[in-house]
């Protein structure tokens, strides 16, 4: 409500048998008050130079202070940017933030200089207003403006003086509890191919029943895992009885059904940057509940929509997200490390790979990804993997409800772990020691350079930050998703009319026909790729200039009409440059660095 002074004025007129007129009035004064518990803001995000650094450089008890040191500018014109973002997590109050930057001298004495002899200190914006629920970002950049023949250092400080203000708009109300009440159960269709599993410390895989209370809690990050055993020879395995690795051929990871808040349906105008997703289970599609107007933007035939379409939705409010509605589930199947290919024992059997032979998948730890295929032949292997689930090759929107996921209070909720390991191998996790702060990033394939899945830091590269969670999204090979550009193929493999697309709707993401490299509001809601603006255009440490995004800085190369195909995840050489929100184009052939996901719907 907009603060103003209000004075009730309520009047009852009589007229009487004289015609003596009688005027009653009551005067009353509604009082305001300014609800201090309400009102917080802090910082959420510090990246330096282009690396995220947040929980180095934020004060962890209250979050009201960065501190930072430049790195060393030598240079005329170097430059040290912090790029900071201010949450405001109040409901009722929006906020008008004043940024003042002094420096201060060796006795601690402050003054209103911001540039100096040899410095100059430039904030931007120098005010910000950050609504209700919501995130800005702001620069504070340090470029030298002289050279000196000695080692300089120099102090200095911004205050960020924040204020609460006056808004009109109600509360954000939320649509149900953020509790794992309403988790979807894990679906293992008819039960003779998916076999319920926990996974404990070691990677131990045990039998359960699906009526087990502990076999998952999403409540705990703990999701829910099935196997597929291998078929020759076939073994049998009772209940709590633990499964030999040996005898798996498919491990997956249930996504259960939720809906999303929505913070950057405008990408140029977008709201905060790798913040806590906001996710409610729940088995209801929004369009459903009722009073809630934003809805995934799907056709009738619940296709997904064409891209750039963001309907009804807005900032704020929840949304089912649109992986669910394609299939009509209340959850899916991922596959817990990229596609292997059996009975591979090199990295550079490329050769074996070019082919749609089902039989030849395998997904487990350890093992050499499935490379150097087309999309075809990738879509046709994946789609007749195992039919009775509705196999299928990973779309685009898939990956993002797993991302989306992931940065929530259900998973890792901050970045997780490249596979920097060259030789394509899966479920490893690079080591803490190697340097992944540039690119390339430091990578190999030995115990100097990453460990397995199951060992001390392995789970770091998981959705979760433990076990039970999904592998090898951020770095190992990328891998193709099944979305492109709308009208164009590329060199796929794929023929429009011979190979039926219309039939297969279902099975892709469409794309505008007119995107190119930057059109990130051709996005789909969910997907992962234009609500993870802005974008920056910049060079990396080997003076190449790519597109980057504001959730770890990972590369952010849109499709276009020459490489019409998406590909997710980054590659085990990326460095900072990879990761769970990068997304890039290629052209849909066979490529030595490309590999896939698959995804396992069975009907509800």
């Amino acid at each position: 409500m907009k603060k103003r002074g209000i004075i009730i004025a309520l009047i009852l007129m009589s007229i009487g048998f004289a015609a003596v007129a009688t005027t009653l009035t009551i005067t009353g004064t509604i009082k305001y008050g300014y609800d201090n518990d309400d009102f917080d803001v802090i910082f959420s995000e510090a990246i330096l130079d282009g690396v995220v650094k947040g929980e180095d450089l934020i004060e962890p008890t209250d979050k009201k202070s960065i501190t930072f040191e430049t790195k060393d500018l030598s240079t005329l014109g170097d430059k040290s940017i912090l790029e900071y973002q201010v949450m405001n997590n109040s409901k009722q109050y929006d906020a008008t933030v004043a940024i003042k930057c002094e420096r201060v001298d060796d006795d601690g004495n402050i003054s209103d200089i911001q540039t100096s002899e040899y410095t100059e200190i430039k904030p931007s914006p120098k005010t910000l207003t950050v609504k209700a629920q919501e995130s800005r970002k702001g620069t504070i950049t340090v470029e030298l403006k002289k050279v000196s023949t000695t080692e300089l250092e120099e102090k200095f400080k911004c205050s960020l003086t924040v204020n609460p203000s006056e808004r009109e708009e109600e509360p954000v109300e939320y649509i149900a509890d953020t509790s794992c009440k309403s988790v979807a159960t894990p679906n293992l269709g008819d039960g003779t191919k998916l076999i319920p599993v926990t996974i404990d410390e070691n990677g131990n895989v045990t039998k359960v029943s699906k009526a087990n209370e502990d076999w998952y809690d999403y409540c705990t990050k703990k999701w829910a895992n099935a196997v597929i055993l291998k078929e020759s020879p076939l073994k049998t395995y009772g209940e709590n009885e633990q499964i030999s690795m040996d005898d798996i051929e498919a491990m997956f990871v249930w996504i259960p059904k939720y809906k999303y808040r929505l913070w950057n349906v405008n990408v140029t105008e977008p709201l905060y940057n790798a913040h806590s997703i906001e996710i409610v289970f729940d088995k209801t599609n929004t369009e459903d509940v009722e009073g809630v107007s934003c809805k995934s933007p799907m056709n009738d035939d619940n296709t997904q929509g064409l891209s750039g379409n963001t309907g009804s939705c807005n900032n704020g409010e929840y949304m089912t997200h649109p992986a669910f509605i394609s299939f009509g589930v209340d959850g899916f199947w991922v596959g817990k490390f990229e596609t292997g290919y059996k009975d591979a024992d090199t990295s550079t059997h490329a050769e074996q790979f070019l082919n749609d032979d089902q039989k030849k998948i395998i997904i487990k730890p350890n093992v050499y990804s499935w490379r150097s295929n087309t999309v075809k032949n990738i879509f046709n292997a994946s789609k007749n993997y195992e039919s009775t689930l509705n196999s299928h090759m990973m779309k685009n929107t898939e990956w993002g409800a797993v991302a989306y996921l992931s940065h929530s209070i259900f998973g890792i909720n901050k970045e997780i772990t490249i596979n920097n390991n060259s030789q394509y191998k899966t479920g490893y996790a690079a080591l803490p020691t190697t340097d992944q702060s540039k690119y390339p990033g430091e990578n190999g394939d030995g115990s100097e350079y990453n460990t397995l899945w199951n060992k001390e830091s392995g789970s770091t590269a998981s959705t979760t930050g433990n076990i039970t969670g999904i592998y090898d999204m951020s770095g190992g090979s990328w891998e193709y998703m099944a979305a492109y550009i709308e009208s164009n193929l590329g060199s796929s493999g794929f023929n429009y009319e011979s190979d039926g697309m219309d039939t297969l709707k279902k099975y892709f993401d469409v794309y505008k026909s007119d995107s190119n490299d930057t059109s990130y509001s051709n996005m789909i809601l969910g997907d992962a790729t234009g609500e993870m603006g802005p974008f920056s255009y910049y060079a990396d440490s080997n003076n190449i200039k790519n597109w980057h995004n504001s959730w770890y800085a990972d590369v952010s190369g849109f499709a276009d009409s020459s490489n019409p195909w998406f590909h997710r995840g980054g590659a085990y050489s990326g460095g900072f440059t990879s990761g769970i929100f990068f997304f890039h184009r290629n052209n849909g052939a066979s490529a030595g660095g490309l590999s896939f996901r698959i995804v396992l719907s069975p009907a509800n």
